[in-house]
Order: structure tokens, then sequence, then C-alpha cells
């Protein structure tokens, strides 16, 4: 697998979901979206994320969304949750691909080592991966497919 281009959290982003959303924030706080992230605000982030329009603050609140996913405490609510994120993470894999990278744990070859949702992740990412190959591959047109 490549490694997408390494992305982090802006400041302006994280001040401004800390505002609209009314999250915890300290300057000290150097993995913030995942110190922060509670699964009992799941769906306000979630709500939240399809309303922003600004790349940075999909980021960062995805990055939370992803944590809070990790932390929810049944089978059934993870799976739930997986559905409705993974729409939204393939609507915005540009955008998303570092974060999707990241979870996917490659550097790790057990699975049962990684988090509960790295194998969601590396299925996630070779999809995507795939589709990316398809579509800066060549076509070899005849004239007989016009």
């Amino acid at each position: 697998m490549i490694e997408p281009e390494f992305r982090c959290g802006t400041a302006k982003a994280i001040q401004k979901l800390v505002k609209e959303l009314n999250m915890p924030y300290e300057d000290w706080m150097q993995d913030w979206p995942y110190e922060v992230a509670s699964p009992n605000e799941i769906d306000k982030y979630i709500s939240y994320y399809r309303k922003l329009t600004d790349d940075d603050e999909k980021f960062v609140l995805m990055e939370a969304i992803i944590q809070a996913t990790e932390d929810l405490n049944t089978d059934k609510l993870f799976e739930e949750y997986l559905s409705i994120i993974k729409h939204l993470l393939e609507d915005n894999f540009t955008i998303h691909q570092y974060t999707i990278y990241y979870w996917a744990s490659f550097d790790n070859e057990e699975i049962d080592d990684c988090w509960k949702i790295s194998l969601f992740m590396r299925e996630l990412f070779g999809v995507q991966q795939e589709k990316k190959l398809r579509i800066s591959e060549p076509q070899n047109l005849t004239y007989n497919d016009f």
C-alpha cells in the first residue's frame, strides 16, 4: 500500500468545532479529536459533519467520529455506525484518505492486534485505491466502442 500524504487538523478547524459542538479543549491536547470524542455524542457529530463545507473541519470531525465509533460498547451499534460513516468516507475519500490509512493500521500484520475498525478501513482503502487505478488507466477504445 502506498501511504497517502500526511494530513493533520488545523488549529482553526479545531477551535471552530470546539465552539460549535461545545467540546472540551486544552492547549496540551496533542491528539485532540481522539481524546475528546464521545460515543454518546456520535449522532451530534455526524449531524454536524453533514452540514460542513470546510474540508479541514470535515477532516478533524471525522477523526472524532471514527474514535467515537471505535469506542462504542456493542457490536450492533458499531456495525450501525460503520454503515453510516462508510458513506461519508467514500463521498469524501480525498479529504480522509490519510485518516483511513492511519486507522487501517497496515503496519501491523496481525489484524487481531489492531483497532476494531481496522479491517473495515483496510477494505475501504483498498477499494478506493482500486477505483483510483481504474480511473487513471488509459482506456483502449476501438471504433466499435463509439
